[in-house]
């Protein structure tokens, strides 16, 4: 018996549907893709900078994260959130600086084990909390800030943008410093937020 063989029929898309020879219901979807795709990299960077800053930081001027732990700021960073070391040292707390899109943050807490486990511990959080988004893009480096303190630190990605988490861990106090924003602005701010890390010591209560 002679075997008739059909060829497998082609779906063809309609002609209502289609222009240029491509199916235009696929377009809403390819566009919202790059919508979100501009934003993130060109109008959000740009209406940034564009924006005056309101509390910009000067020369010399240092935050206190805690009554014992400070950061210098790269000048001209905008401070979103934290105190500057005053006279009384009574003002601290977290702290959330930015400039061109990037955002630098310190967050404290009570910790007693080593800065690995701290990195653990805040990458397991911010995964199932924070952002789940949050993915770890590199291999963990050791930071050494110009006091001598010694910390962990590895790059990330997330839908914020690119980014690198930091853990150090003072006496029994637990440092998380995150920085990210748009992989153009990151490279941009790479040294400012390498000094701004080493910058991170120790002080005398009474001074901070």
């Amino acid at each position: 018996m002679t075997q008739i063989h059909v060829a497998p029929h082609k779906h063809r898309v309609p002609a209502e549907h289609r222009v240029l020879g491509l199916d235009r219901r696929t377009w809403p979807p390819a566009l919202f893709v790059v919508a979100v795709f501009l934003v993130m990299t060109i109008v959000i960077p740009r209406v940034d900078a564009a924006i005056d800053l309101n509390d910009p930081v000067l020369a010399g001027e240092q935050l206190a994260i805690t009554d014992s732990i400070v950061l210098t700021p790269a000048t001209g960073w905008n401070v979103e959130e934290g105190f500057r070391v005053s006279a009384d040292g009574r003002r601290h707390g977290d702290a959330t600086i930015s400039a061109s899109g990037v955002t630098f943050a310190v967050a404290t807490d009570s910790f007693d084990g080593t800065p690995d486990e701290l990195l653990d511990q805040v990458e397991k959080v911010t995964s199932r909390t924070d952002d789940p988004t949050f993915r770890v893009d590199g291999d963990r480096t050791t930071l050494t800030t110009d006091s001598g303190e010694t910390g962990v630190a590895q790059p990330y990605s997330s839908v914020n943008g690119d980014g690198v988490v930091a853990a150090f861990v003072l006496a029994d106090t637990g440092l998380k410093i995150t920085a990210y924003g748009p992989p153009t602005q990151m490279t941009a701010a790479t040294d400012d937020v390498q000094t701004m890390i080493a910058s991170i010591r120790t002080v005398d209560g009474s001074n901070a």
